[in-house]
């Protein structure tokens, strides 16, 4: 055996000791951390459901109409529920304007003024200045009107008619009756007619008759928008419909119910003692294959890891007794379905939380986001948590500190060890040359 192998096998005896060590901790302080960021990042969404079970959730409305080809409604939380009937009798029109050319390339006048009035506003052209060669064609005019004419809010293309000829239009970009464009001109002109003519919308609700530059009307109730899309026939109408939307509140409540049991599977397992089976709860709705995979990542890798840390165990105390106390107004979570099961998780009943909301779904959202609630008893519980430099930040802090003060006495082992290397390579080698010596001396007897 060289002195290289001799060296080599004294370090790896001397160092096998710390290396285990090291590699221990350091694998000990990243399963710790791993295992707070995991709960940080349920920390987190339960946090955001919370914030999602606000009054806006309770408070959400939905829409319908009888007919849908009349008109588009969209509905925000402030919107009074109720039944309004509406008759479209006029949609709103973008004023439209033509002339006849013979071609795109037939020449505009070198001279006379050209306006163009929407609104107030008024553009005008020279025909001296923009055309002093007289060269100038009806496709430049387009080209200029588009150029200069943004804020009068006139469009102006070419409409090719198969033969030749050609119709400049000029369209506003805005319906309504105020935005019709008006054209002066100093000599016989050319000929521009309206091709539609502009006009506001108009319709009544509920027998009101309201007038509106467009088709889409916003707030026409506290809340409530309109899309206006057809007239109606002579004699008919649409029934508009606007309720609570018990299906976003379902939603709210089940997306709630879901990062709950998952927290509190989550610190089940990594606080359990080994040898306990903890399976994950993880999202309602989640497919089964990814619940197991989840129960076995906590299962196999993360069990037990923070057993030792009472703040955690004091954090599922503390949410498991917010469940069980009423809130201000009275009611508990039991009153709308909500309830734990034989194993501590919570279980939905949606029925029951459906009819609560059409009872009264004010006393609803109060018990749940009214101060004293239980959406604040969850946040003041969770937020020493979750705010930044918190506790759970706080422990992630001192986990990457103790790794790096592993790495760093991993690398002064390193060191040391190379160190070893070197002198125990030099004192084998000086040993081997000198039994080369005496062997080579004893050679010289015989």
């Amino acid at each position: 055996m060289s002195a290289a192998q001799w060296a080599e096998q004294l370090v790896a005896v001397e160092r096998s000791g710390k290396d285990q060590l090291y590699s221990t901790r350091k694998s000990d302080y990243r399963a710790e951390l791993d295992a707070y960021k995991l709960l940080e990042s349920t920390l987190k969404q339960m946090t955001a459901d919370l914030e999602a079970m606000s009054d806006d959730a309770f408070n959400a409305k939905s829409a319908t109409i009888s007919d849908e080809s009349i008109a588009k409604i969209t509905v925000e939380a402030d919107a009074p529920a109720g039944n309004y009937n509406l008759k479209v009798n006029q949609l709103a029109q973008a004023n439209q304007k033509a002339a006849s050319f013979a071609s795109e390339d037939a020449l505009i006048p070198n001279s006379g003024l050209f306006e163009l009035e929407v609104a107030g506003q008024v553009m005008t052209i020279d025909f001296s200045v923009i055309n002093p060669s007289g060269t100038g064609t009806v496709s430049g005019l387009r080209d200029y009107i588009n150029d200069n004419a943004a804020d009068l809010g006139v469009q102006a293309s070419l409409l090719r008619k198969g033969d030749g000829s050609v119709e400049l239009l000029l369209t506003s970009k805005e319906a309504g009756a105020a935005n019709q464009i008006q054209i002066n001109q100093d000599d016989a002109g050319f000929g521009f007619s309206d091709l539609v003519v502009g006009q506001d919308a108009q319709f009544e609700l509920n027998g009101v008759a309201i007038t509106n530059a467009s088709n889409y009307v916003e707030n026409v109730i506290d809340g409530v928008n309109l899309e206006l899309t057809e007239v109606h026939q002579v004699g008919e109408s649409s029934t508009i419909s606007i309720d609570y939307d018990t299906d976003s509140t379902l939603d709210s409540v089940k997306e709630f119910v879901g990062s709950y049991n998952k927290l509190m599977s989550e610190i089940s397992g990594l606080t359990q003692s080994l040898g306990t089976s903890i399976e994950v709860e993880s999202d309602i709705g989640k497919d089964d294959d990814e619940d197991k995979e989840e129960a076995k990542k906590i299962e196999e890798d993360q069990l037990g890891i923070l057993k030792g840390d009472a703040s955690i165990r004091m954090l599922k105390n503390r949410l498991n007794n917010a469940l069980f106390n009423a809130a201000d107004n009275g009611m508990r979570l039991s009153d709308v379905g909500i309830e734990l099961d034989r194993n501590g998780k919570l279980k939905l009943d949606e029925e029951k939380l459906e009819a609560a909301l059409k009872s009264d779904s004010a006393r609803v959202q109060e018990m749940f986001s009214a101060d004293g609630g239980y959406i604040q008893r969850f946040d003041d519980i969770l937020d020493p948590y979750t705010e930044r430099e918190g506790l759970i930040d706080m422990k992630q802090d001192s986990l990457d500190s103790r790794l790096d003060r592993v790495e760093d006495d991993m690398a002064r082992h390193d060191y040391q060890m190379q160190q070893a290397y070197q002198r125990y390579l030099a004192q084998f080698t000086a040993m081997e040359q000198y039994i080369n010596s005496m062997n080579a001396s004893a050679g010289l007897f015989y």
